[in-house]
């Protein structure tokens, strides 16, 4: 026969024992989101939209990398290897910066690509990126408009 104390640590045993597998068999099971449901990226901020266009500018990053952060993919490369030749070649001074505000309509980002040269002025350019499959690309017609600002013809 068990004493007294050795029954109620048995039966507070028991009880946590069951307790903690009623919690589990009563626990809602998750629920995953259909296979065709889009993906759906949170807007990026200005700095890291100006991180995505540094590296599709960047000749010597990875063309797979470089090419992931445009809507034309690798067929967008050539332009911007012909853009970073032309930073490469510009005045020290040269600076650019992505401005906000960021806003998002749909599938479409857009935001403000700022350049400036001392003693000049600053220019802003109006980007866009269009989310595909999840991630926010640099859309063609942006390509075009880096491209305007280094003074090059695009034909994408």
């Amino acid at each position: 026969m068990l004493s007294t104390a050795r029954k109620k640590v048995v039966t507070l045993a028991a009880t946590a024992l069951i307790g903690a597998f009623a919690t589990a068999t009563v626990a809602t099971p998750a629920i995953a989101a259909p296979l065709t449901a889009p993906l759906r990226a949170e807007a990026p901020g200005t700095g890291e939209l100006k991180a995505k266009l540094a590296l599709a500018i960047n000749t010597g990053a990875s063309r797979a990398a470089r090419a992931a952060e445009l809507e034309a993919g690798e067929a967008g490369l050539p332009l911007l290897d012909q853009v970073g030749g032309a930073m490469a070649a510009a005045p020290p001074s040269f600076r650019w910066t992505i401005l906000g505000p960021v806003s998002v309509n749909g599938d479409t980002l857009s935001a403000k690509l700022q350049t400036a040269v001392d003693g000049f002025d600053p220019f802003q350019f109006n980007l866009t990126w269009r989310q595909l499959d999840g991630t926010w690309k640099l859309t063609r017609e942006s390509e075009c408009t880096v491209a305007s600002v280094a003074f090059l013809p695009c034909s994408l």
